[in-house]
């Protein structure tokens, strides 16, 4: 036999020792699988069978904002705690023809707008106003004439009279003011995206109206901004072409083309936010290792944890914990000839060749508004690496413990939920448990709880509407005109106390500590009774309103009961933020802060700044020791010492947080004006004057300083995201009022001072009265919400309210009258 060398036989050997292992070796490879293996990579749960989608074509027919009803395209509202009072439903009946006068003012307005979109991006919320008009065929009120030469008093008097007429004529059968709360542009696009994961189809003519707002929303470079008078950014570029595409605008649309044309030029879609890329990747247009992890574990981590999710901002926690399902589960839409040609079109690169990877933090400088801490982007890379060695017993334990927290979000907010986004998600989530279950079936007719309807089109709000929150400040502003118990005003007043009183939060949610909530019974909501997550200020300002209205002892009006507003100042109370809620005395929006402002380092979001903590802010410190006052002239004996104390440190933390130059930066309103009309009010429920302190005098004389040549105040929303003051082009009815109403409370009872600010008053009213509209309203001018610094938001009744809150207190100023709830209170030791 040939002698064989000695590698040849070291193969043998290696062959016989592979045999050998080779049982070994399979038996640890099924071990690794069972224990390691991604698993969670969920299939589609349906074949798709809705067709591609085309270009809805026009309809003739009616549109109709109806409240008090549980129908819905959709079907009908599966849970409703008061009758759906509060719930808003634009409808469409195309056999209900309008009348003549009605479509043809709808076509103006339409048609006007369009022409004036890249100058004028704000919508007047003329659908609603045209609906007012019905009852009377279209007949517009008219002031009552005054003489020439009529005094002061009177041409405010007459003002006042029309202005709560024209506004009193919007009011809803069930008492609440209903009004647009859009603005942000990345909303309706992850609504769009949803309904198209799950295979739901939109009714047409809701469709045509949602093209008709992504048209008029495209700026002038081809883009979208983060909110309608935002810079253009990839976010709003991107999920807006989107959106778009699935509810059937063409490609080579000129539209589309603009759009594109921006997106090329910029890098393509993976040029994104973090948020933006989960929307596409949900879709199946992107991949989801090109965005930075979010494993649901996070959420089973203990909570002693200082960086467990369960301590974040409740908005950040309700968006992240269906993100973080989803993204456990890599949950995408299966390819269709849609995403395949998505794919070609959002990208500069075939899509095949692009690294994803590298993608993970890739934003561009028109989107980066909070930059990543380098050890976020640490973080993230520790944990991308660590992700594939997590066993999969854990991954079907935490996504468990995520599905259900969303389950309980779902239900004890009767499937409106918190927000839009978490809304749109949420509904993705419990489609992809169950397509055909009845938690997925109880989302769709909420969908409509968030479509809102104007001359700009259809778009999806930031809430499910600021109902109680409007309401609130409405029956605050009629009542302190001192002309609530007039025959024609107090049914107003009535009307909208019944809904303050339907509205009050009666419960607290089940399970509060294990799913991380805090209390809600005796709290207001911002909006509806459904929605039912409790807010400081929604709850103070709620209050406030019933308060206002009962002092006035008008018939028909019924007190709620004592032990309502007690519990309603339990929860204020217990908002507040002491030692050991990492605060000094000063309140946050839903629950205490619960982490150290340290853990925004996490911010993940690019475009959103202060979101990982709930923070204290000033107006929210203001409204509740405003709010705790207001209840104490009432009910002087009930936890007198609690709210002293209360009080005395909330006024000390909003003198604290005054800027050198007098000012306070609002958060939740532009800007400086806003802050400045909580800030002296909040001051002056104290006792405080410009007269007696320096921190009050500072505030006006900031006020005063920003005043203009036409008597008004005018600011833009880059106050808010630059956090200094920025002039707007032309005064505003809104940052006008605040400016007056915090000069009139700084003002206040003493005679030297209330004659300095005399001219300045009056120049600020006249300035009111001259924008006043012959029907009695005020025009829509520019955005005047904002949250997070960066995205603004449409509060379209602050056109109403606060102009008529203005001069009416300033009609008790000129009648000699004081203003209400600011004469010092002995019992509270302050």
């Amino acid at each position: 036999k040939p002698s064989r060398s000695l590698d040849a036989e070291m193969s043998v050997l290696a062959d016989l020792l592979h045999t050998l292992l080779l049982p070994f070796r399979l038996v640890l490879r099924l071990i690794h699988r069972l224990l390691y293996s991604p698993t969670w990579r969920t299939t589609y749960p349906v074949t798709r069978t809705l067709p591609e989608p085309v270009a809805p074509a026009a309809r003739k027919g009616t549109w109709t904002l109806r409240t008090r009803t549980g129908e819905s395209p959709l079907g009908p509202v599966k849970h409703t705690l008061n009758g759906n009072t509060g719930r808003q439903l634009w409808t469409f009946d195309p056999a209900a023809a309008p009348a003549a006068w009605e479509a043809d003012a709808l076509s103006h307005f339409r048609r006007e707008y369009e022409a004036m979109a890249e100058a004028r991006h704000h919508s007047a919320d003329e659908p609603l106003r045209l609906q007012a008009l019905r009852e009377t065929g279209g007949k517009r009120r008219a002031a009552k004439p005054l003489p020439k030469g009529a005094a002061e008093a009177e041409q405010v008097d007459a003002s006042l009279r029309h202005g709560i007429g024209f506004y009193g004529s919007l009011q809803m059968e069930d008492g609440h003011w209903p009004g647009d709360y859009g603005g942000p542009m990345f909303l309706l696009p992850g609504l769009v995206i949803a309904c198209y994961v799950t295979e739901t189809e939109l009714p047409a003519e809701h469709r045509a109206e949602m093209l008709r707002y992504l048209r008029n929303h495209q700026n002038e470079d081809g883009g979208t901004g983060l909110h309608i008078e935002g810079h253009s950014t990839m976010f709003g570029t991107s999920l807006n072409y989107v959106a778009a595409r699935l509810l059937g605008m063409a490609a080579d649309d000129p539209h589309c083309l603009r759009a594109r044309a921006f997106m090329h030029g910029r890098g393509g879609a993976v040029n994104n936010t973090s948020w933006a890329k989960f929307w596409l990747a949900l879709l199946g247009v992107y991949e989801w290792r090109g965005i930075n992890p979010l494993p649901p574990e996070m959420w089973i981590l203990p909570y002693w944890l200082i960086v467990h999710p369960g301590r974040f901002w409740c908005h950040c926690r309700m968006v992240y914990l269906p993100m973080s399902y989803l993204y456990g589960k890599r949950a995408a839409c299966p390819p269709t000839p849609l995403t395949e040609a998505l794919r070609k079109e959002l990208y500069v690169e075939p899509y095949s060749e692009i690294a994803w990877e590298e993608q993970r933090n890739n934003c561009g400088p028109a989107d980066m508004y909070v930059q990543h801490h380098p050890l976020q982007d640490l973080l993230w890379k520790v944990v991308a690496a660590a992700e594939p060695w997590i066993p999969a017993w854990l991954r079907r334990r935490a996504l468990s413990w995520c599905a259900d927290m969303i389950l309980h979000e779902d239900g004890s907010t009767r499937h409106v939920d918190i927000g839009p986004v978490n809304k749109a998600i949420n509904m993705v989530c419990c489609w992809y448990d169950d397509p055909h279950g009845e938690a997925f079936k109880a989302h769709l007719p909420r969908i409509f709880d968030y479509l809102w309807l104007a001359e700009d089109g259809m778009k999806m709000q930031g809430y499910n509407g600021s109902q109680a929150w409007d309401t609130a400040f409405a029956v605050q502003a009629i009542a302190a005109s001192g002309l609530g118990e007039e025959a024609e005003v107090s049914p107003i007043l009535r009307k909208a106390h019944e809904y303050l009183d339907a509205s009050q939060v009666r419960e607290d949610c089940p399970e509060v500590e294990r799913y991380y909530r805090h209390i809600s019974n005796g709290a207001w909501p911002f909006s509806t009774q459904d929605h039912g997550w409790p807010i400081s200020d929604c709850s103070s300002e709620g209050l406030k309103g019933v308060i206002a209205v009962e002092a006035l002892g008008l018939p028909g009006v019924a007190a709620l009961e004592p032990e309502r507003l007690f519990d309603c100042v339990n929860v204020i109370l217990s908002y507040q933020n002491t030692a050991e809620h990492w605060g000094t005395g000063g309140w946050a929006t839903y629950e205490n802060t619960r982490g150290p402002a340290a853990l925004e380092l996490l911010n993940p979001s690019e475009c959103f700044g202060d979101i990982v903590i709930d923070y204290s802010y000033c107006e929210l410190t203001c409204a509740c020791i405003t709010a705790l006052s207001h209840f104490h002239r009432r009910h002087p004996g009930h936890r007198t010492a609690e709210i002293s104390t209360a009080i005395k440190l909330g006024a000390q933390w909003i003198r604290d947080k005054q800027r050198p130059d007098g000012s306070w930066y609002g958060s939740w309103g532009v800007c400086f004006t806003y802050g400045a009309w909580f800030g002296v009010v909040g001051l002056a429920s104290v006792g405080e004057r410009e007269a007696t302190s320096p921190h009050v005098a500072k505030a006006l004389a900031f006020l005063r300083s920003k005043q203009l040549p036409d008597g008004g105040w005018g600011e833009s929303y880059l106050s808010s995201s630059r956090k200094e003051y920025h002039h707007a082009d032309a005064s505003q009815v809104v940052n006008t009022s605040w400016a007056m109403l915090a000069l009139l409370a700084g003002t206040e009872g003493c005679d030297e001072s209330m004659a300095g600010a005399a001219p300045v008053l009056a120049r600020a009213a006249a300035f009111l009265m001259s924008m006043q509209e012959p029907t009695g309203d005020w025009p829509q001018q520019l955005i005047s919400g904002v949250f997070n610094h960066n995205c603004m938001i449409t509060y379209a009744n602050y056109r109403n309210i606060f102009p008529l809150w203005a001069l009416g207190q300033y009609r008790r100023r000129l009648r000699g009258e004081p203003l209400p709830n600011l004469d010092a209170v002995p019992t509270l030791k302050l």
